[in-house]
């Protein structure tokens, strides 16, 4: 356990009184215990004195269930890790606790204490790690000041070099304390799905139910990895990628022909409007594939059901442009401010529950850059759509 000015708290919520006295007596001498005999009781104290590391609620108790009290809790303790109790073995109720109120994990009634104790410290520690990363933070920011303080005697050229250094580890302290936090959920998840199917007694809708969350969360978690990969290979300075003189026009027809099915199954209509004397680009293929790729997708991902995507190519005097257009959840001027930056998270969410890790559209305007060229955003504002617009530089001469 951690040492005594670290004790972990603990919020115990149960409508058993006997049990909550329990609780307290064996938990005391470890922790730093808050109890509450139900739901509303327990958001009360939340809001008002108990600042918990974990929380440990009962599913079944009178006015609120525990499901819906941990699901509340969030808004208030975002940072509280929570233990489901059921008496039950109930998988709809891990499964809601899953999806819904983010538990970390579950145990069953009649508790075993022994069992709940190694559950607290496991996460008092997480706690305990959490607190000393933030004060890593806060003695790194410090120590940033102090440097400021140097740097301005120095001159121009270096200073600019610091603060473009400074940025960057900025940028990559956010990166890593967003995947942690991204990571985090979807590993909970496995870790639960595993439990539940050591049970003798699951359902095959369960079974079934189960195996779908599993591959959603490893579904997210490798769309992570791959768009953090590739991040990392787009920002080495001297990431040079291969080039090759591609032909338009049946090479845009192709990706579009791809990427039909994920269309299709949202009901949207892909509308193409791809030339076949389209000229021939000098450009990285696979760079272009996967912006291409990420438009498409993030058009689908942020327009409802039966909505459109519009695929469109054609040239002026020194550009080739490329158009995505869809009749989606559209964007405020901040998300268009803000929208090529790392991890940024748009007003608008994806319209089926499609995950996004926020390195998109960060990923699209790298490699537009890559190749030259340059990219701009238009939207009318939210529910109005939204238009990807890519201009690439013709070659000076056709192959």
């Amino acid at each position: 356990m951690p040492s005594n000015n670290q004790i972990p708290t603990v919020l115990f919520v149960d409508d058993e009184i006997e049990l909550l006295s329990a609780f307290r007596e064996y938990f005391e001498p470890v922790v730093s215990v808050c109890t509450a005999s139900n739901g509303a009781e327990a958001l009360d104290i939340l809001q008002k004195s108990c600042k918990p590391d974990v929380i440990v609620s009962d599913q079944r108790m009178k006015g609120m269930l525990g499901i819906e009290f941990l699901e509340k809790s969030i808004a208030i303790s975002p940072d509280s890790e929570r233990i489901l109790m059921t008496g039950y073995n109930d998988v709809t109720n891990i499964l809601r606790g899953i999806s819904r109120a983010k538990i970390s994990s579950y145990i069953t009634k009649p508790v075993d204490f022994q069992q709940l104790r190694l559950m607290v410290e496991q996460f008092g520690k997480i706690a305990h790690l959490r607190r000393q990363n933030d004060e890593l933070a806060r003695q790194l920011n410090e120590a940033n000041s102090k440097l400021e303080d140097t740097v301005t005697s120095l001159d121009i050229g270096q200073t600019d070099a610091y603060n473009r250094l400074k940025q960057l580890q900025r940028a990559r302290e956010q990166m890593v304390r967003m995947a942690v936090h991204d990571l985090k959920a979807p590993l909970g998840n496995i870790e639960l799905i595993l439990s539940e199917l050591l049970q003798q007694d699951i359902s095959a809708s369960d079974f079934q139910e189960l195996v779908g969350i599993a591959r959603q969360s490893v579904h997210i978690m490798r769309n992570l990895v791959d768009d953090m990969l590739t991040v990392a290979m787009l920002t080495q300075p001297e990431f040079n990628p291969p080039k090759d003189y591609i032909q338009l026009s049946p090479y845009m027809r192709h990706l579009a022909a791809t990427f039909r099915p994920t269309a299709e199954k949202k009901q949207i209509e892909l509308i193409l409007d791809l030339p076949d004397n389209m000229p021939t680009i000098y450009a990285a293929p696979a760079q272009i594939q996967q912006l291409i790729y990420n438009l498409l997708s993030n058009a689908v991902k942020y327009t409802p059901v039966g909505g459109k995507v519009f695929f469109s190519m054609n040239e002026d005097r020194e550009s080739i442009v490329i158009s995505v257009r869809d009749t989606g959840l559209g964007m405020t001027e901040n998300d268009i401010q803000n929208a090529f930056q790392e991890f940024q998270r748009l007003s608008a969410r994806p319209t089926s529950g499609e995950s996004s890790t926020g390195l998109g559209l960060f990923i699209v305007k790298k490699m537009v850059e890559l190749n030259g060229g340059t990219i701009s955003i238009s939207s009318d504002g939210l529910n109005k759509g939204t238009s990807f617009t890519v201009l690439l530089p013709k070659p000076s001469e056709q192959p």
